[in-house]
């Protein structure tokens, strides 16, 4: 099983006994805001782009939506330090007040959190909302509504309390007791454990003016307003006391590493275009005279008499595999959207050329070798109608091994016993990990395919199995070959599905792989990292091998955030990261929206240089921005 999660400014995750924790976030800073105090909260998309619906003002966040859509901002649980549980005593405030407008379905949730309860899979929900037109509270108490409560919180800002003791929750607004005693109730659920704030809505269209003057929270007891001691509205700078939060070295901090230099960041694809090698070059000729759609006699679907429509999604790295024999692939699907309803449709085909990648044969499925394999059963575990396979690596890359087969990573959605898509968290998607190995016929000019035994990464390990991973094969090691793997914690029922890329190891040139484990820090301390796309890399220069990819500053939640993105090199007999050696090569910067994405990148070699060349395009909710837009890095390795 994993380790515990400590690690850069990490959370250590609740234990039976805990110190007395409290926190006041006075909204001096916009939450979103690098290295703000007491915690950055987990989202919060405050951009000065059109669709912006959250805003930092002076000491207070308001939601603000004109006749638009929008949703709430949020903070998790572990992120704040905090536990909270069937067994905790708490209080939780909020200064509130309403401008103008209503939310979709008349609410506003001033206040909400969630928490799991000892029965797995199950939750309990306390979500306080008020509904302005008639200047009342109500409680959403996980499966039903309780209230109303006569509350007026317009005209300025109103201090109102909720209080758990024993599983009973208590209302409070400008300090007289308005709802409770109220027994709570649970419901089988499966989400993050944190707070809310705002309307619960990304799809209706409303218009509301609301703001917060500071969230606080103390799980030393549920007190009454004016009586006990505890008074967060005299809070006037962020209170952060007796958090679970153990802070490591921060490598964000450390003294840079002379061995691995950002050289340049420039806008556009201009130095790109200059590392690309000419067999890549040669390949883009290829592609652009690839139809797309094409017919594709090869598949049956039930309910259709002849040939299907596939859309051709090509893949620039072709594989040079010596000065005549090149390798390229593609994904074919019917058309069905992309990720999530896509998924289960992708075919994975390829071609070969002879000729120093002059021309290439044309596209055809990879099938695996043996009588019972076919294009509608392409390989072990996919059967085209039920479940898909598509190319891990992002993008996707072949590698040569050392005993001249060829590996091509992919990814597959699993098959229950039935027959039926395995996705046992109903997360956005659910994959395993498998490897195509390709033989060269004896004339040399066309590949025999097998496929690897799968890398599996159970539900409590990751929510989304096994996805896009990076391999390398191992110096002075033949066919030892090391993957990083994609992980996810969202969904996250239990709360304790770590936010981790996980790392395997094949001793036999990619047949079989080990248990997976969590790629950690030299010493085994683990870093935190989205769930996005990784590389290995080997330079020509030094002989390392370098992983690029994002680690984080707070706890991720599935996808994000995507920032920074960073470099290091890999000790190869511990296959573990360098601390001292990573680099950031790009970070959210002051005037970038808080869901920058600094992933989905191409990284390659410059031949000519040596310098590792790294195309990525700086994506946010803003597209007007004004770090938006494609950008190359060049780094130099020494």
């Amino acid at each position: 099983m994993p380790k515990a999660l400590p690690c850069i400014f990490a959370i250590v995750l609740a234990c039976a006994v805990c110190q007395a924790a409290r926190f006041t976030d006075t909204f001096s800073t916009g939450p979103g805001d690098m290295d703000r105090k007491p915690f950055v909260w987990d989202q919060f998309n405050a951009y000065r782009g059109a669709g912006s619906v959250w805003q930092a003002k002076d000491g207070y966040i308001q939601y603000r939506a004109e006749d638009c859509t929008g949703t709430y901002t949020a903070l998790s649980f572990p992120s704040a330090g905090i536990d909270v549980s069937d067994d905790t005593t708490w209080s939780v405030e909020v200064g509130f007040q309403h401008v103008s407008g209503t939310a979709p379905k008349e609410y506003i949730y001033v206040a909400y959190l969630r928490w799991n309860t000892p029965e797995l899979g199950r939750m309990r929900i306390v979500g306080l909302c008020y509904d302005p037109e008639k200047r009342e509270l109500w409680l959403y108490n996980s499966v039903s509504q309780e209230g109303p409560f006569p509350a007026d919180l317009s005209g300025h800002f109103h201090p109102v309390r909720v209080t758990c003791e024993q599983k009973t929750v208590r209302i409070y607004a400008d300090g007289k007791l308005v709802g409770g005693p109220i027994a709570l109730k649970d419901r089988a659920y499966g989400a993050g454990e944190e707070f809310f704030l705002g309307p619960l809505t990304k799809t209706e269209k409303h218009t509301l003016d609301c703001r917060w003057d500071y969230l606080a929270f103390t799980d030393e007891g549920a007190f009454v307003p004016g009586v006990d001691a505890w008074n967060p509205a005299a809070d006037t700078e962020p209170v952060a006391e007796g958090l679970n939060l153990v802070e490591y070295p921060d490598i964000f901090r450390q003294p840079p590493y002379p061995g691995i230099t950002v050289i340049s960041k420039e806008k556009g694809n201009d130095r790109w275009e200059q590392a690309i090698p000419e067999h890549m070059r040669k390949y883009r000729a290829v592609m652009k005279a690839t139809p797309n759609p094409i017919m594709v006699p090869e598949y049956r679907y039930p309910g259709e008499d002849g040939p299907s429509k596939q859309n051709v999604y090509q893949n620039a790295w072709a594989l040079k595999y010596d000065e005549n024999r090149s390798v390229g692939n593609a994904m074919l699907t019917r058309g069905v959207g992309d990720t999530a309803t896509g998924f289960v449709d992708y075919k994975m085909w390829y071609r070969v050329s002879t000729d120093g990648g002059n021309t290439y044969t044309d596209l055809r499925p990879i099938i695996q070798q043996g009588e019972q394999y076919s294009p509608m059963h392409p390989i072990e575990y996919v059967y085209v109608g039920k479940n898909s396979f598509c190319y891990a690596t992002i993008p996707g890359i072949m590698l040569r091994m050392t005993n001249g087969q060829i590996i091509f990573p992919c990814y597959y959605a699993p098959l229950d016993d039935e027959g039926n898509y395995y996705n046992p968290l109903n997360a956005y998607t659910f994959s395993r990990v498998c490897c195509l190995i390709g033989t060269w016929n004896e004339t040399g000019d066309d590949l025999i395919w097998d496929v690897s035994e799968p890398v599996i990464l159970e539900p409590e390990q990751s929510s989304r199995g096994a996805g896009e991973c990076a391999i390398i094969e191992l110096a002075g090691k033949p066919g030892h070959l090391f993957m990083v793997i994609r992980g996810s914690n969202e969904p996250n029922p239990t709360g304790k599905i770590p936010a981790y890329k996980w790392k395997t190891l094949s001793t036999d040139y990619g047949k079989t792989w080990s248990k997976c484990e969590p790629f950690t820090f030299q010493g085994g301390e683990t870093f935190l990292s989205p769930a996005a796309c990784s590389s290995l890399i080997r330079s020509s220069k030094t002989g390392k091998c370098y992983w690029v990819g994002n680690i984080s500053r707070t706890l991720p939640r599935g996808n994000w955030p995507r920032y920074p993105l960073v470099i290091g090199e890999v000790d190869e007999e511990t296959l573990c990261l360098r601390r001292e050696t990573v680099t950031i090569i790009d970070d959210r910067n002051p005037e970038d929206p808080p869901d920058l994405q600094l992933s989905n990148y191409n990284l390659i070699e410059d031949e000519r240089t040596g310098e590792f060349v790294l195309n990525l395009n700086r994506w946010s909710s803003d597209p007007g921005a004004p770090g938006a837009g494609t950008h190359t890095y060049v780094i130099r390795v020494e």
